[in-house]
C-alpha cells in the first residue's frame, strides 16, 4: 500500500511550472525568444496541425515555444508539452520513440536523432529540434539545462516496474490512452513487446486505479465475450476474442496482465512469472 501512495503523491504532487519564461533557460552565446503565445487543446492545430489529435487523446493541457538564435544563421526550437500527468505525456511520447533509437538519460527517459533531442519530465514532454548540422551536443546541453530548470522527480511511470523483464524488448514499452484492444471499456492500459526463440508477443498492464474499477472492466469484457458465469470465479481466463485472438487474462489486486501473441507454453511460463511477481 505504501508503494501504491508513494506513485499517487509523485503523480499529482509534482510541481508545474507556470510561467513559460521560466522554463526555458539561459544558453550561454545565445539569444532567447520565447513565444507569445501559449497554446492549449482550442489551437493546438494551428500550430501541428494534423498532429493535433494525438496529443489530445493524452490529455493535452498547454504547449509553450521558444527558439534559440546565434546570429550566425543557427536556429534551436523548443516545443514542451505539458500533459495532465507523467502517463500522458510518457504515452505521446512512446507513441513518437523507436526502440532503435539512441536513447539517453535526460528526464526520466529520451533519445537523440539527426538533429533532435527529446525526453520527458514529470507531465511535459520537450522536444528540440535544429535545421543545422553538427549541433548535436548543443541539443543535449540545451536539453539538460532545461530538464533542470522544469524541476520534476524525473521517474516514468510505476505501472513499468510491473512488466516482467525477461525477454523484454528494451523501450518497446507504450502507453494506450483509450479504447484498448478496440473496446471503450477497457479505457487505456500499458504495452510491452517480448521476444524469445519461440517468437514474438505482448503483455499488456491494465491499471484503472482501483480494484473495483478492475472489476468492472473484467466483468464487460467477459460478458461482451459471453463468457459462461459459471466459470467467472477463475484465477486465469483463457480468452478467445474474435477481434484479437488468445488472451490470457489474470486480474491482480489493482491490475489486470494480459498475454496476447504467446503459444501456450510460453504463455503459462509467462503467467508463472507474473503471480511469482505479485505475490
Amino acid at each position: 500500500m505504501m508503494t501504491v501512495a508513494l506513485g499517487l503523491f509523485l503523480l499529482f504532487s509534482a510541481p508545474v511550472v507556470d510561467d513559460a519564461n521560466e522554463m526555458f533557460p539561459i544558453l550561454d552565446g545565445w539569444e532567447l525568444k520565447v513565444g507569445d503565445q501559449v497554446y492549449t487543446a482550442d489551437n493546438l492545430w494551428d500550430i501541428i496541425n494534423g498532429a493535433a489529435d494525438s496529443y489530445l487523446a493524452y490529455d493535452f493541457q498547454r504547449l509553450y515555444t521558444a527558439e534559440y538564435l546565434d546570429g550566425q544563421d543557427h536556429q534551436i526550437r523548443v516545443y514542451i508539452y505539458e500533459h495532465s500527468n507523467i502517463k500522458n505525456s510518457f504515452g505521446i511520447y512512446s507513441q513518437e520513440r523507436n526502440a532503435d533509437y539512441e536513447f539517453n538519460t535526460i528526464g526520466a527517459q529520451g533519445f537523440n536523432g539527426t538533429h533532435v533531442s527529446y525526453f520527458i519530465d514529470g507531465p511535459y514532454y520537450v522536444q528540440i529540434s535544429t535545421h543545422n548540422d553538427d549541433m548535436q551536443q548543443v541539443l543535449e546541453k540545451l536539453a539538460i539545462l532545461i530538464d533542470q530548470q522544469l524541476h520534476q522527480e524525473s521517474q516514468l511511470p510505476r505501472e513499468l516496474s510491473l512488466f516482467p523483464e525477461k525477454d523484454k524488448v528494451p523501450f518497446s514499452e507504450k502507453f494506450i490512452s483509450n479504447n484498448f484492444l478496440g473496446y471503450d471499456f477497457m479505457h487505456s492500459a500499458f504495452v510491452a513487446d517480448y521476444k524469445t526463440a519461440e517468437g514474438s508477443f505482448k503483455i499488456f498492464i491494465i491499471s484503472p486505479g482501483t480494484e473495483q474499477e478492475n472489476q468492472d472492466i473484467l466483468k464487460k469484457y467477459l460478458d461482451f465475450l459471453k463468457f459462461p458465469q459459471e466459470k467467472r470465479d477463475q484465477d486465469v481466463y483463457m480468452i478467445e476474442d474474435p477481434y484479437n485472438g488468445p488472451v490470457a487474462l489474470y486480474p491482480a489486486q489493482q491490475h489486470i496482465y494480459g498475454i496476447m501473441g504467446a503459444d501456450e507454453t510460453t504463455r503459462n511460463r509467462y503467467l508463472s512469472l507474473i503471480i511469482k511477481q505479485m505475490e
